[in-house]
């Protein structure tokens, strides 16, 4: 971070030769290399093949395929998300094939794969500026925290907003020509904006990596970002005829956005407090954190250096947290990017504990694996858990691992100082003669603390203290979703057109096509307190799906989604005057045909 050379480190800090250096090296040929690697691709294979997508994932792929089959493109979907995301997904969906299980594995597949690119060039980039065992815990970190994000961050826009900024923290570090860095850095960053507009945080904590190793390139990023972002934004406004228009709508049916309501500060604090505990209860990396900030600082020479890291990532974390603030749904996925970050500087401080004591930090190491192991436990507690106190605890935890590990150090050094640069060779005799552990351990133990997010009993929704759905839990509600679409398909002719009355994920299973450019009547589906709402375009646009002169002859109604009661009631009046829908009887969808 702060004190990452622009030069390229010596050979001997890149482990390629100088005396002491082998058993520093991240070697994956040994027992305990092979061992880490096995059971890391055993994870993720076992996470690729089970998981699947979240809901929000089957949203916007059922709002492509089913608006796609009557020949409207992405571009003039409605999918509740921007331009080039919808692109994205459409992308990632036109090369699977088979049932929906197997396309859902060949795109977490496809994500692997992005994840490892990514990681590869971080990897490459970090080369040049500091010892290759502390390039290949960062990036293989960050890409393995990616990699094994739980399905409700999988594939969401600020999870390819990650990737994206990876990417371009990777260009702008390891390229060497400074305008040619700029110019290769500012695309991916402009795209990583683009994913859904409050993922410019995302792509500000990029901006603010580069600009702690760099002052000249962050600068010059910032600006070409903003020109690249400016130019992509009108390419999209040309291209989708609705794209001005769905980012000027869709702020409206956001009750809960900063600014559409008084903010009371000691509130949103708590809330805020309650969140970061549920976020950590779902990914337990970030409780590492405070430890890896701590263990990092300690090997840094100059107190301007450590104040310097301490800075960098509590401005790194106050972004990560003023997205979810911001966008006030308190949504898992909105904090995506906090993981990533911890996972990252606990491998960079790992790395450096290494170049200076020739061992890990046992404790917070170890305090990883229990994280890892206990995270799916909370699922058997299940409701009224104190996350917020349970994190502040963990936090602390780790804060105090940290500690422990720099006292044992200072112990076993009586008289000397830490190795600053992390990997002095003349360091080396100074050392305690102990037994070596290899570096593949530590990356073993935190491989379990980010796999805790695949385990049947994990949670994928958890707010304010209860574990609302566990992956066991998902997986059970896609099976009834599905079921409850086969039923629906017996009521309907082969490739019928339907209006949808649905949710997305229902659309997923039913897949029948539709003409309207809004698959998904969201600006329907609002509290009666926005009463804005019934005048915006978009929602005239989705009455007009209904009240049109040849609407579909068909409807597919979830009255659990869109209760006639409670929306609009010249709305309502539109739907019932156009469609006749029998009584649901239990049943979570019901077949609707129009009056005619």
């Amino acid at each position: 971070m702060t004190d990452i050379s622009t030069a390229s480190p010596p050979a001997a800090e890149r482990g390629r030769n100088g005396p002491g250096t082998a058993s520093r090296r991240l070697r994956l040929t040994s027992p305990a290399g092979w061992t880490t690697l096995v059971v890391t691709a055993v994870l993720l294979i076992h996470t690729t093949l089970t998981a699947g997508v979240f809901l929000d994932i089957r949203y916007v792929l059922a709002a492509l395929r089913t608006t796609g089959a009557s020949g409207i493109s992405p571009s003039e979907t409605f999918a509740h998300r921007p331009f080039f995301y919808r692109w994205t997904i459409h992308a990632l969906d036109s090369v699977t094939w088979g049932t929906d299980a197997v396309r859902e594995a060949l795109m977490r597949s496809a994500g692997l794969a992005l994840c490892a690119a990514a990681g590869l060039l971080l990897h490459r980039a970090l080369r040049r500026r500091i010892p290759g065992r502390d390039a290949s815990l960062v990036a293989g970190l960050t890409a393995l925290t990616l990699a094994f994000a739980p399905v409700i961050d999988y594939l969401q826009p600020e999870w390819f907003a990650l990737v994206l900024a990876t990417v371009a923290v990777s260009a702008a570090l390891g390229v060497r020509g400074r305008s040619r860095a700029v110019a290769l850095a500012a695309l991916p960053l402009a795209l990583a904006v683009l994913m859904k507009y409050s993922t410019a945080g995302t792509a500000a904590m990029a901006l603010l990596v580069v600009f702690a190793v760099d002052r000249a390139r962050g600068l010059l990023l910032a600006a070409a970002t903003a020109v690249g972002t400016g130019a992509l934004f009108a390419f999209s406004a040309w291209s989708g005829s609705r794209e001005l228009q769905w980012l000027r709508d869709m702020p409206h049916i956001n009750a809960h956005a900063l600014g559409n309501g008084p903010v009371v500060l000691p509130d949103l604090l708590l809330r805020t407090a309650s969140y970061l505990g549920d976020r950590t209860a779902l990914t337990p990396v970030l409780a590492l954190l405070p430890g890896a900030l701590l263990l990092f600082a300690a090997t840094l020479a100059a107190r301007r250096q450590r104040v310097e890291a301490v800075l960098v990532t509590l401005l790194l974390v106050v972004l990560g947290l003023a997205v979810v603030v911001y966008q006030g749904n308190w949504f898992a996925y909105h904090g995506e990017s906090l993981p990533v970050v911890a996972a990252a500087l606990t491998g960079l401080a790992i790395g450096r504990w290494y170049g200076a004591h020739g061992r890990p930090p046992l404790c917070l190491t170890g305090l990883a694996l229990l994280y890892g192991v206990l995270a799916p436990l909370l699922a058997f507690v299940r409701a009224d858990v104190d996350t917020a106190a349970l994190a502040g605890l963990a936090w602390a935890a780790a804060l105090l691992a940290g500690a422990v590990d720099l006292l044992r150090a200072r112990a076993d050094r009586p008289g000397a100082e830490a190795d600053p640069a992390g990997a002095g060779a003349g360091a080396e005799a100074d050392r305690p003669r102990g037994r070596r552990v290899p570096v593949a351990l530590p990356v073993l133990a935190l491989v379990a603390c980010l796999a805790a997010t695949v385990w049947p009993t994990s949670g994928v929704r958890i707010i304010e203290g209860n574990i609302v759905t566990t992956n066991a839990e998902l997986a059970e509600q896609a099976r009834s979703a599905e079921a409850a679409a086969r039923q629906v398909d017996a009521e309907l002719p082969p490739g019928a057109a339907v209006l949808y009355l649905t949710f997305g994920q229902q659309a997923y299973y039913i897949d029948h096509p539709t003409a309207c450019r809004y698959p998904f009547p969201t600006f329907f589906n609002v509290p009666r307190q926005l009463t804005e709402v019934p005048s915006l375009e978009s929602t005239r646009e989705n009455v007009r799906c209904i009240t049109q002169e040849h609407p579909a002859a068909y409807a597919v109604y979830q009255p659990s989604w869109l209760s006639l009661g409670v929306i609009d009631p010249r709305i309502a009046a539109d739907i019932r005057r156009t469609y006749a829908c029998p009584a649901p009887r239990g049943r979570q969808l019901v077949v609707c045909r129009a009056r005619r």
